[in-house]
């Protein structure tokens, strides 16, 4: 049985989320993905795709930098 890789968990993503006033629904329809994937996101159990992190720095006004 495999463990699923584990990423450094994305606090600053959800802090700017919810700054911006944004539901985690919110960023995922902005986004084009499911709200599942925002929150795997911000926990660590995924790390968004290199088109994916321009997508939420531009969703989110600010640099990837920000995010990361």
């Amino acid at each position: 049985m495999s463990e699923k890789k584990k990423y450094k968990p994305m606090i600053e993503l959800k802090l700017i989320r919810i700054r911006k006033g944004l539901l985690q629904a919110d960023l995922a329809k902005r986004l084009g993905v499911s709200q599942n994937t925002i929150s795997m996101y911000e926990t660590g159990n995924r790390f968004p795709s290199r088109t994916n992190l321009q997508k939420l720095a531009e969703v989110l006004e600010c640099d990837i930098r920000d995010i990361v």
